[in-house]
């Protein structure tokens, strides 16, 4: 049985070796603008808020006020839309391109505590097609969604992908992270050339 593993400073291994991840390959092509200390604990914190609450094993006197506004947020999501995750930080990998990745929730969803950006539909895109190519349930994959949280526990947004926008969304980071490991392969970095 393969085994993926998410290490505590964020690589992934499957079977011992090291795969690239989804995020940091994404990150690597240049769409994920930097952020400082602060943003990326809050995100974590605000994950593992949610994930706690949606395990039943929150005990909600130790969430940071900074953070109670976005778990009020996804609350309200959970109950306007009656959804139930099936999964919850759902690791997989693709096959072939030997990528892992952590899907938030399944159904296919994942929790945003920033604004929209363009290269969130190359994750979703990307997890979908992990999920199909390891046959999972078709429910699971289908009405893939972004939940954009509400800092002040208001509703979120949401985004919604169709199947097509997905499709191509996968084409286009495969493209990309061939692309990647050619530069990696010939040793070149961003802005410089060989």
């Amino acid at each position: 049985m393969t085994e993926l593993i998410l290490t505590n400073d964020h690589r992934y291994l499957l079977d011992g070796k090291g795969v690239d991840g989804l995020t940091s390959t994404i990150a690597e092509a240049g769409l994920i603008r930097e952020s400082d200390e602060w943003y990326l604990k809050k995100g974590t914190a605000i994950h593992s808020a949610t994930e706690f609450y949606d395990k039943g094993t929150l005990d909600e006197s130790t969430v940071d006020p900074q953070i109670q506004g976005y778990l009020e947020s996804w609350k309200r999501f959970r109950q306007d839309q009656n959804y139930t995750p099936i999964y919850i930080e759902y690791q997989t990998y693709h096959p072939e391109l030997m990528v892992g990745t952590k899907i938030d929730r399944l159904p296919l969803l994942d929790i945003k505590s920033g604004s929209p950006e363009s290269w969130h539909v190359l994750q979703v895109g990307f997890q979908r097609e992990c999920l199909k190519a390891h046959n999972l349930d078709e429910k699971l994959r289908m009405n893939a969604m972004d939940v954009y949280l509400d800092p002040d526990g208001g509703p979120p947004k949401i985004k919604i992908y169709k199947v097509y926008e997905m499709v191509e969304a996968f084409k286009v980071y495969a493209s990309m992270l061939y692309f990647i490991r050619w530069k990696r392969q010939k040793g070149i970095k961003n802005g410089s050339s060989n």
